[in-house]
């Protein structure tokens, strides 16, 4: 795994690119920026492919269903042409709560959507700004006239999918070109239900292990405190595994008395103190990098035959829900310093 990834969750957009830059200086293949109600993706992607000139910039995780697809292929295409050719395209679907809050609207079958809208961008890009796009789908129709169409640099921009349940990681398999794991992925989980799960998409769409890219999002705290780093992990695992629809992981570990007691501090005494407390030392071994610099370089061994190639990603949720952004900075450098080629 000498390819290396890092997602740099930043609020100022540029220390985002300044760390892009060190980032590269140290060997990293590929920086990714993040999209919340508060970031735009695209945005912060265009800012690191200014101030660097050779890793990839990639959408970590750019939300599916918050933008039209012809914005998404336009905006991919842009960035791809400022970056000479540096663009990985990574599109997740979100939570269902996620898309309430933030469309207003449910999204009733993300799978399928996702599926489409991944016909729909290759389709664009395809054309090359020429001709007409005539897209009769179940969820997208367009009809478009070739002069509005975007011309891409590359008409075939890697797309990577975030997936958890099983119906999106076959999806996944089937229509793109690589994974992006959920940062509570153990490397169990990903051996016996992720990649299975995938071989099915690979084998539907005349695919093998080798037309496909895997990577997961790890969650890594790095402090000279190794206790410190590990309750930092705590928050953040809590926080995730708080998700009803991420139920499965937890059942498929076996951890059910941690999953209510995770439930009830998060949604009845909303006490993030309490969330932390609930996550299990087994649960942080199996599911963060967490602890001293060479505490993590060990741990990221036992991803070494299930990835591809791991992304750092450094933990945002802490007692008061949000980590200080000065911690968050400081984690992003330890990564970076921790993991330099």
């Amino acid at each position: 795994m000498e390819f290396r990834a890092i997602t740099l969750q930043l609020d100022d957009i540029h220390e985002v690119a300044r760390l892009a830059r060190l980032a590269e200086d140290a060997g990293f293949g590929l920086a990714w920026g993040i999209d919340t109600p508060r970031s735009d993706v695209f945005v912060h992607m265009a800012a690191m492919a200014t101030h660097t000139k050779k890793i990839q910039i990639g959408s970590g995780i750019a939300r599916a269903f918050v933008r039209g697809p012809l914005q998404t292929a336009a905006a991919t295409a842009d960035l791809d042409r400022l970056s000479h050719g540096r663009v990985v395209l990574g599109l997740g679907s979100g939570t269902r709560r996620q898309n309430l809050y933030e469309l207003g609207v449910h999204i009733d079958h993300p799978a399928s959507q996702m599926k489409e809208l991944v016909q729909v961008l290759r389709t664009v890009w395809a054309l090359n700004g020429e001709g007409d796009l005539n897209f009769q789908g179940k969820f997208y129709r367009l009809n478009v006239r070739g002069f509005t169409l975007t011309k891409p640099l590359r008409r075939q921009v890697p797309i990577y999918m975030a997936a958890v349940n099983p119906y999106m990681l076959r999806v996944a398999g089937e229509v793109a070109d690589g994974l992006a794991g959920h940062p509570c992925y153990s490397a169990r989980y990903m051996k016996e239900v992720g990649l299975p799960h995938l071989a099915a998409g690979w084998q539907r769409a005349g695919k093998s292990r080798k037309d496909f890219t895997i990577t997961s999002w790890l969650i890594t705290n790095i402090a000279t405190d190794r206790k410190q780093a590990r309750r930092e992990a705590a928050y953040q695992i809590g926080f995730y595994l708080s998700t009803r629809s991420y139920g499965d992981i937890m059942d498929f570990h076996g951890w059910h008395e941690e999953k209510e007691a995770i439930r009830a501090a998060f949604f009845e005494k909303r006490d993030m103190e309490a969330v932390a407390d609930a996550v299990s030392e087994e649960m942080i071994d199996a599911l963060a990098l967490a602890g001293t610099p060479d505490d993590c370089r060990k741990q990221l061994e036992r991803y070494r035959d299930v990835l591809d190639f791991p992304t750092f990603y450094t933990a945002g949720i802490g007692p008061a829900r949000t980590v200080p952004q000065e911690r968050v900075r400081e984690n992003l450098l330890m990564i970076i310093d921790t993991f330099a080629q």
